[in-house]
């Protein structure tokens, strides 16, 4: 029997005052039935770990590591220096992945890159919708932005912006009357990423379709799924029931482990 992921975490969820660590905002913390772990990079990759790996990183997280370390050296049958030892070379191998933080160590370069993801992408997007008329058009731009957009700023402030650029637009739910809407939307994002001049991904065209949808005035999310057998992901736009600009039977093969409304929060 294939394990299953039993639970989804991510930053600031797992983050406590106890402890001394926190995930970075980009890293999602899956939980497998089988008792081990993955932890996915939203810029880009996977870190998987054995059962005893996942309960020495919760256990940090939660309590922090003097109480991780008593509690599972006890539970163990082994000392408290030993553990330390390997618990310490543990987490700074995550650090060194860019997948964990210290309190200590502030993000400054964050900070940066989210004032200057609002400062550039904010206008761009808003001129998009403003200034062309075409949707082809606005399609081919809007890919040639998300994918500038990743590559300058990483997953977490270009999601940000891009939900806030368009949080003033007011939005409905769609319904069987949207159909027509939807299906050419569907079409002009499958179009224009297939003659794009520069491949584009998933991730791209997600943000794309939220975009067009948003402008449509529907209700759309992007979502982010996991298979873990082999483990790759997966991200792609929901509106309805519909995954627009993507094929629906390929997304339900995937996991979802994060999802990002129409709302900033």
């Amino acid at each position: 029997m294939i394990a299953s992921i039993a639970s989804i975490e991510s930053y600031p969820d797992l983050a406590t005052s106890e402890a001394e660590y926190v995930l970075l905002p980009d890293v999602i913390f899956l939980t497998v039935e089988d008792g081990s772990a993955r932890l996915l990079n939203m810029g880009g990759g996977f870190h998987a770990m054995p059962a005893v790996g996942a309960r020495m990183l919760r256990e940090t997280l939660a309590n922090g590591t003097a109480a991780a370390v008593a509690r599972i050296a006890a539970d163990y049958g082994v000392t408290h220096e030993q553990l330390q030892g390997d618990l310490t070379l543990f987490l700074r191998d995550l650090e060194s992945q860019g997948l964990l933080r210290s309190r200590g160590n502030r993000e400054d370069r964050r900070s940066v890159r989210l004032g200057l993801a609002r400062l550039l992408l904010a206008p761009a997007i808003h001129g998009t919708h403003r200034c062309l008329r075409s949707p082809e058009a606005k399609a081919r731009v809007l890919l040639s932005l998300a994918r500038l957009s990743f590559a300058a700023f990483g997953w977490t402030p270009t999601v940000a912006v891009w939900r806030k650029a368009h949080a003033h637009l007011p939005v409905r739910q769609a319904g069987a009357g949207d159909a027509g809407t939807i299906s050419a939307l569907d079409r002009i994002v499958r179009t224009s990423a297939a003659s794009h001049p520069v491949a584009v991904a998933c991730k791209e065209r997600a943000l794309c379709s939220f975009s067009l949808a948003r402008a449509a005035g529907l209700h759309a999310s992007i979502v982010v799924g996991v298979d873990l057998f082999p483990i790759t992901g997966h991200c792609w736009c929901e509106v309805g029931t519909h995954a627009l600009g993507d094929n629906r039977t390929r997304c339900d093969t995937f996991t979802p482990v994060a999802r990002w409304d129409n709302n900033e929060t």
